[in-house]
């Protein structure tokens, strides 16, 4: 029997998602997904993408989906690194809460990529639309 931990988005829609432990599967990491998020960072730097997730929720962007292990959960965001680079998973609205999810876990996002908060170590922030198991 396969073990699933679950990772809930609070105030997007009600959406719950799904995160499967992959590090040992794929050798200590997962990633990169279909879209890397090295290649989403230079684009969204060369088009003077938008700063906020509001913003980008607005603009008519493509949506992209990566995966990638979980470096840190917090209450407002997701780190994942793909091993291109990190993103920070954010919301719209409220933030994420973690169950039986941690640090090494494989994540699968889907949603529209923007800027990074100004000084932030991450490469991207990513405007989470779905958040499911990665394929393992």
């Amino acid at each position: 029997m396969k073990r699933r931990k679950t990772l809930k988005i609070v105030g997007a829609a009600g959406v719950s998602a799904s995160v499967a432990g992959c590090s040992g599967i794929l050798g200590g990491g997962c990633g990169p997904g279909e879209d890397e998020i090295g290649t989403l960072a230079e684009e969204v730097n060369e088009g003077g993408a938008t700063s906020t997730a509001a913003e980008a929720s607005t603009e008519d962007r493509e949506s992209a989906s990566i995966t990638g292990e979980i470096q840190s959960i917090g209450d407002n965001a997701v780190i994942v690194d793909d091993g291109t680079g990190t993103a920070k998973l954010t919301t719209l609205f409220g933030g994420f809460t973690a169950q039986n999810v941690g640090e090494g876990d494989c994540a699968q996002a889907t949603g529209i990529p923007f800027a990074p908060e100004e000084g932030s170590d991450n490469d991207i922030q990513f405007l989470v639309e779905d958040v499911g198991l990665a394929d393992d």
